[in-house]
């Protein structure tokens, strides 16, 4: 859904609700409504006679088998007491639904507070390990969006795109550029691959409105270096703070967590996805000329610029870490 149009979010309403009788959610007491926008999807809070339930509008195919991995890390999870939307299957066992052309997914609703990069270290680093430890095997090679750099013919050709069309952060886009060639020379390939969630900015690793945390949108989750997932966490949540660091990262290993940060190549996983970020937020601004979809294209790119990942700041992350 590109832009919220009052015609096109009521054809997407309809469906949702319809949605409630696909998985067997029970009867619909109240109109569906949008409740979060997302990269990968729409969220709208379905309530029923027999409860409350997210409804995510997916924005890209899919199909059972892409979701299968993510799933089975979702019902592990679960298992292993990570709090966090579960899954719901049609009465046919299927997770997606196409209701008159809308893919749709369905979860347990739960009450989030807005994103916070505060959170408890401690918290934080305790419920990285439990996600962390015993492994889960992963095939497959690592999707480049979190370990290959952008290559600097891409940034030149975005660059002078935005610019030509008027962009208004065209000349921002240049400096983010620079800064990330630099960056990319410390980049280093994996060490170990277990399964990981591969998206836990605070906008997906949140408190709950009843205490506690709690972990959302798994749809991104694959193969990856623990440690690099874990210098993600870090820089998301510890960003110039060495003593929320060392608090963090003494709760993880003290969990069982597997992954150990010791190098600035192990920030490779967040500097690969702050460049990609950016130049994914650049071609769909360049795609366009509906204005709402440009200015969510703009936000999505100025959120790299609110906590650069400089050398400088990655020196003081390992620092605080015991070696």
């Amino acid at each position: 859904m590109g832009s919220t149009r009052p015609g096109e979010a009521e054809h997407v309403r309809e469906r949702v609700e319809a949605a409630a009788d696909r998985y067997d959610l029970g009867r619909p007491v109240e109109p569906a409504r949008l409740a979060a926008r997302g990269q990968m999807g729409v969220i709208w809070l379905l309530v029923t006679d027999r409860g409350r339930f997210a409804v995510k509008h997916l924005l890209a195919p899919l199909d059972e088998d892409s979701v299968a991995t993510e799933v089975g890390l979702q019902s592990e999870m679960v298992r292993r007491g990570i709090p966090l939307p579960t899954p719901i299957r049609t009465p046919d066992g299927r997770v997606l639904a196409d209701v008159d052309g809308l893919l749709l997914r369905a979860f347990t609703w739960v009450d989030l507070d807005e994103p916070r990069t505060d959170l408890d270290p401690a918290a934080v680093g305790g419920l990285l390990a439990v996600l962390h430890r015993e492994p889960l095997a992963a095939s497959g090679p690592v999707h480049p969006w979190y370990v290959e750099p952008v290559e600097p013919g891409t940034w030149d050709e975005l660059g002078g795109a935005l610019a030509a069309a008027g962009a208004s952060f065209s000349a921002e886009f240049g400096v983010f550029a620079r800064h990330q060639l630099r960056q990319q020379d410390f980049f280093a390939p994996p060490r170990r691959l277990q399964l990981c969630h591969r998206d836990l900015w605070a906008d997906n690793l949140r408190t709950t409105t009843s205490g506690g945390l709690c972990v959302i949108d798994w749809d991104n989750c694959g193969p990856a270096d623990p440690g690099q997932e874990v210098a993600g966490v870090l820089t998301e949540f510890c960003y110039a703070r060495p003593d929320r660091a060392r608090t963090l990262y003494a709760a993880y290993v003290d969990g069982g967590g597997t992954g150990r940060v010791t190098s600035r190549g192990d920030f490779t996983m967040a500097q690969a996805q702050f460049g990609h970020f950016a130049t994914a937020a650049a071609q769909r601004w360049l795609g366009t000329t509906d204005q709402e979809v440009r200015d969510r294209a703009e936000a999505w790119f100025r959120l790299g610029l609110e906590n650069p990942l400089d050398v400088e700041h990655v020196d003081e992350l390992l620092a605080a870490l015991p070696t």
